[in-house]
């Protein structure tokens, strides 16, 4: 019956050793395609999992009380201590990024050492060095159940935080289990030589909480990475539908808004700077961007905060006003020419010619452009007799 006994225990750490090594080898995976610093602490913790099994496994193959147990017994707590060590510093990195403790500090070595030393080199019987190596592993894990449930990343975190929580419930069962030994008692529990298929299951548990906390952070990650490059996108399409100098939309952006304006019909005021390219041989071309800038700005403080003023293209503007009723145009083409025809200190004097045409409610605002575009020409000088400063449709139907 005893060497049953002892099959059931040996088999026991076996399935508890076969499953830890399979999630290390997991992680060790997991790490090379997820760059998380929990996965990188995790994939070393069930590592150091692996290494205590193995010395668990060398302790039921020792008869004597001697080196070989001690050693056995060193890398056991070694083992176990750094395994919650490398969980704990691995969820506090997933609620907190950046801020776990740094787990490859000599300090922290010696501390581990000094642990594993005095537990398992000085303890005089095994079930002693078991009894403070679980109640030393509830302590950790619970610290990192609190560390994750106070604070947790997400809903999916708290999984984790309850995973810890129930594996220190565990270890802390097992210490009140082997609490009589110490005065020379029984375990309370004989099924306590089976518990391996239990920690099996409980770490099982943990490291399907684990791979979740990832998934939803590697997740988080992917929202934020779309949401930089909706961002992006939406930067990169203002850059190239707005004009550098001007600050004005540019031409490309003219097609929905003329879209846009043959659903309520609109004025379409096209604005040109008369011999331009004078200015620019006259003053250079500094002069002339200032000209433009004034002449952009100057649109934008006459029309409406509704209204679109486009640069269209060189010293060409359009401005198109949803609504606007023919005499408010007029008026406020009439305060454009007379401010640009009085000089300013970085600026000349200059003349526009300008074309007023209306897009029609429902109508087809390419042809209205070209409309635009040819009382803006009437309005020239030189331009058609009788076109007149400001040229409407009017004038080109003479």
């Amino acid at each position: 019956m005893e060497t049953g006994f002892v099959f059931v225990e040996r088999l026991a750490i076996i399935v508890q050793f076969t499953v830890v090594a399979t999630l290390f080898a997991y992680f060790w995976v997991l790490r090379r395609t997820v760059r998380l610093e929990e996965v990188r602490l995790w994939t070393g913790a069930w590592f150091a999992d692996s290494v205590a099994l193995l010395a668990v496994l060398l302790l039921t193959q020792v008869t004597t009380h001697g080196a070989a147990l001690r050693i056995a017994l060193v890398l056991y707590v070694a083992g176990k201590t750094t395994f919650v060590l490398l969980m704990v510093a691995g969820a506090r990195n997933h609620v907190r990024p950046g801020a776990q403790p740094n787990i490859r500090s000599t300090p922290l070595g010696v501390m581990i050492v000094i642990w594993s030393l005095g537990v398992g080199w000085l303890a005089d019987r095994v079930v002693v060095a078991q009894l403070a190596q679980s109640v030393m592993v509830g302590v950790i894990l619970a610290a990192g159940g609190w560390i994750v449930l106070r604070n947790p990343r997400s809903q999916i975190s708290r999984w984790l935080g309850f995973a810890f929580a129930l594996e220190s419930l565990v270890f802390f069962a097992y210490a009140v289990v082997l609490a009589p030994t110490l005065a020379g008692g029984q375990v309370l529990c004989p099924l306590m030589h089976y518990s391996s298929f239990l920690d099996a299951w409980v770490e099982m548990v943990l490291a399907l909480s684990c791979l979740a906390a990832v998934a939803d952070r590697s997740e988080e990650q992917l929202r934020y990475a779309n949401r930089e490059l909706l961002g992006s996108q939406e930067q990169l399409s203002r850059m190239v539908d707005t004009d550098p100098l001007t600050g004005l939309a540019n031409r490309r952006a003219l097609r929905p808004v003329m879209d846009r304006a043959t659903s309520s019909g609109a004025a379409l005021v096209f604005v040109d700077i008369n011999d331009f390219k004078g200015i620019n041989d006259r003053f250079g071309h500094p002069v002339g961007d200032r000209v433009l800038q004034r002449l952009a700005n100057l649109l934008r403080e006459v029309f409406r905060p509704e209204d679109v003023v486009v640069r269209y293209g060189g010293d060409e503007f359009l401005v198109v006003a949803p609504g606007m009723a023919p005499d408010k145009v007029r008026r406020r083409v009439d305060d454009i020419r007379s401010r640009m025809s009085q000089p300013e200190t970085d600026a000349p004097p200059v003349t526009l010619a300008i074309g007023v045409t209306e897009i029609e409610t429902g109508g087809d605002p390419a042809a209205a452009l070209v409309r635009a575009d040819h009382l803006m020409y009437h309005d020239k000088p030189g331009g058609r007799p009788g076109s007149g400063p400001g040229a409407t449709d009017d004038a080109l139907d003479d």
